[in-house]
Protein backbone atom coordinates (compact mmCIF):
# COMPACT_ATOMS: atom_id res chain seq x y z
CA UNK A 1 0.00 0.00 0.00
CA UNK A 2 1.38 3.28 -0.81
CA UNK A 3 0.09 5.88 1.44
CA UNK A 4 0.70 9.65 0.51
CA UNK A 5 2.23 11.70 3.65
CA UNK A 6 0.32 14.72 3.62
CA UNK A 7 2.23 16.34 6.92
CA UNK A 8 4.84 16.34 8.20
CA UNK A 9 5.75 13.71 11.34
CA UNK A 10 4.01 15.86 14.43
CA UNK A 11 4.94 15.07 18.31
CA UNK A 12 1.15 15.60 19.69
CA UNK A 13 -1.98 14.21 18.02
CA UNK A 14 -3.84 17.81 18.31
CA UNK A 15 -1.58 19.50 16.02
CA UNK A 16 -3.47 17.10 13.09
CA UNK A 17 -6.61 18.76 14.57
CA UNK A 18 -8.66 14.89 13.81
CA UNK A 19 -12.09 15.70 15.16
CA UNK A 20 -13.24 11.35 14.63
CA UNK A 21 -12.73 10.32 18.69
CA UNK A 22 -12.56 6.45 17.75
CA UNK A 23 -9.60 7.20 15.28
CA UNK A 24 -8.34 9.95 18.15
CA UNK A 25 -8.27 6.56 20.58
CA UNK A 26 -6.51 4.37 18.33
CA UNK A 27 -3.59 7.37 17.49
CA UNK A 28 -3.59 7.57 21.84
CA UNK A 29 -3.74 3.75 22.37
CA UNK A 30 -0.25 3.27 24.76
CA UNK A 31 -1.45 -0.59 25.19
CA UNK A 32 -0.48 -3.08 22.21
CA UNK A 33 -2.80 -2.26 19.41
CA UNK A 34 -3.00 -6.25 18.81
CA UNK A 35 -4.11 -7.41 22.11
CA UNK A 36 -6.40 -4.19 21.85
CA UNK A 37 -7.80 -5.45 18.36
CA UNK A 38 -8.22 -9.34 20.04
CA UNK A 39 -9.97 -7.79 22.88
CA UNK A 40 -13.43 -7.54 20.74
CA UNK A 41 -12.79 -9.12 17.51
CA UNK A 42 -11.19 -12.18 15.73
CA UNK A 43 -7.74 -10.86 15.00
CA UNK A 44 -5.51 -12.07 11.84
CA UNK A 45 -2.48 -10.58 10.89
CA UNK A 46 -1.62 -11.04 6.73
CA UNK A 47 1.87 -10.69 6.08
CA UNK A 48 2.12 -8.22 2.98
CA UNK A 49 6.32 -8.32 3.05
CA UNK A 50 9.30 -8.97 5.02
CA UNK A 51 12.83 -8.66 3.66
CA UNK A 52 15.45 -5.95 3.14
CA UNK A 53 14.87 -2.82 1.44
CA UNK A 54 15.61 0.78 0.58
CA UNK A 55 14.34 3.59 3.48
CA UNK A 56 12.24 6.42 1.84
CA UNK A 57 13.91 9.30 4.49
CA UNK A 58 11.51 11.66 3.37
CA UNK A 59 8.34 9.09 4.10
CA UNK A 60 10.60 7.11 7.24
CA UNK A 61 12.96 8.38 9.01
CA UNK A 62 15.80 9.89 9.69
CA UNK A 63 17.40 8.07 12.36
CA UNK A 64 16.61 4.52 11.23
CA UNK A 65 18.18 5.81 7.48
CA UNK A 66 21.64 6.59 8.75
CA UNK A 67 21.65 2.72 8.69
CA UNK A 68 22.34 0.94 5.21
CA UNK A 69 20.97 -2.41 5.83
CA UNK A 70 17.32 -2.64 6.86
CA UNK A 71 14.68 -4.79 7.04
CA UNK A 72 11.34 -3.62 6.01
CA UNK A 73 8.31 -5.78 7.53
CA UNK A 74 4.37 -4.81 5.95
CA UNK A 75 1.47 -6.23 7.63
CA UNK A 76 -1.82 -5.63 7.91
CA UNK A 77 -4.14 -6.63 10.79
CA UNK A 78 -7.66 -7.54 10.30
CA UNK A 79 -10.61 -6.84 13.01
CA UNK A 80 -13.19 -9.93 12.04
CA UNK A 81 -11.74 -9.97 8.64
CA UNK A 82 -11.42 -6.50 7.86
CA UNK A 83 -8.33 -4.51 7.31
CA UNK A 84 -8.14 -2.22 10.30
CA UNK A 85 -4.30 -1.22 10.10
CA UNK A 86 -2.12 -1.54 7.92
CA UNK A 87 1.97 -1.29 9.56
CA UNK A 88 5.13 -1.02 8.41
CA UNK A 89 8.23 -1.57 10.39
CA UNK A 90 12.12 -0.66 9.65
CA UNK A 91 14.82 -2.44 11.64
CA UNK A 92 18.28 -1.98 10.74
CA UNK A 93 19.89 -5.42 10.35
CA UNK A 94 22.01 -4.09 13.27
CA UNK A 95 19.45 -3.56 15.54
CA UNK A 96 18.42 -7.58 14.45
CA UNK A 97 22.08 -8.63 14.44
CA UNK A 98 22.87 -6.82 18.09
CA UNK A 99 19.96 -6.03 19.68
CA UNK A 100 17.14 -8.29 19.37
CA UNK A 101 17.37 -11.42 16.93
CA UNK A 102 13.86 -12.37 17.06
CA UNK A 103 12.71 -9.36 15.29
CA UNK A 104 14.35 -10.80 12.11
CA UNK A 105 12.50 -13.64 12.48
CA UNK A 106 9.09 -12.60 13.01
CA UNK A 107 6.68 -14.35 10.20
CA UNK A 108 3.25 -14.51 11.01
CA UNK A 109 3.38 -13.16 14.10
CA UNK A 110 2.65 -9.91 15.55
CA UNK A 111 5.38 -7.69 16.35
CA UNK A 112 3.48 -5.98 19.11
CA UNK A 113 3.30 -8.90 21.27
CA UNK A 114 7.10 -8.35 21.73
CA UNK A 115 7.26 -5.03 22.17
CA UNK A 116 4.87 -4.88 25.52
CA UNK A 117 6.46 -8.08 26.47
CA UNK A 118 10.35 -7.59 26.02
CA UNK A 119 11.62 -5.37 28.97
CA UNK A 120 14.98 -4.30 26.97
CA UNK A 121 12.35 -2.79 24.72
CA UNK A 122 12.00 0.81 25.19
CA UNK A 123 10.00 3.32 23.54
CA UNK A 124 11.60 6.46 22.71
CA UNK A 125 8.75 8.77 21.40
CA UNK A 126 5.78 8.61 19.01
CA UNK A 127 4.98 10.67 16.12
CA UNK A 128 1.91 11.74 13.93
CA UNK A 129 0.82 11.98 10.83
CA UNK A 130 -2.13 12.32 8.17
CA UNK A 131 -2.09 10.12 5.07
CA UNK A 132 -4.46 9.87 1.63
CA UNK A 133 -4.45 6.88 -0.23
CA UNK A 134 -7.51 6.94 -2.98
CA UNK A 135 -9.10 10.38 -2.48
CA UNK A 136 -9.50 9.19 1.56
CA UNK A 137 -7.89 10.93 4.41
CA UNK A 138 -6.50 8.49 7.12
CA UNK A 139 -4.50 9.26 9.93
CA UNK A 140 -1.19 6.88 11.95
CA UNK A 141 1.76 7.07 14.17
CA UNK A 142 5.05 6.29 14.52
CA UNK A 143 6.72 5.03 17.63
CA UNK A 144 10.55 4.84 17.79
CA UNK A 145 11.71 2.25 20.01
CA UNK A 146 15.46 0.78 20.79
CA UNK A 147 16.51 -2.51 22.32
CA UNK A 148 20.14 -2.55 23.77
CA UNK A 149 20.58 0.98 22.28
CA UNK A 150 19.59 -0.10 19.11
CA UNK A 151 16.56 2.07 16.57
CA UNK A 152 13.59 0.52 14.98
CA UNK A 153 10.20 2.07 13.83
CA UNK A 154 6.81 0.93 13.74
CA UNK A 155 4.29 3.23 11.70
CA UNK A 156 0.82 2.10 11.97
CA UNK A 157 -1.95 3.99 9.75
CA UNK A 158 -5.39 3.17 10.79
CA UNK A 159 -7.89 2.26 7.90
CA UNK A 160 -10.73 4.36 9.46
CA UNK A 161 -11.65 6.94 6.74
CA UNK A 162 -11.78 10.37 8.06
CA UNK A 163 -13.46 12.04 4.59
Amino acid sequence: MQFNKLTSWMSETKSLEVQNKEILSWLNESGSITSRIKSFSDFKLKLLRDSPGEVDAAVDDLIISNYKENNIREVLLYSDEEPLIYAKSIIPLETIRLGLGVLGNLKENPLGDILFSNPEIKKEYMLFSKFELNKKIFYGRKGIYTVKGFPFSVCEIFLINDS
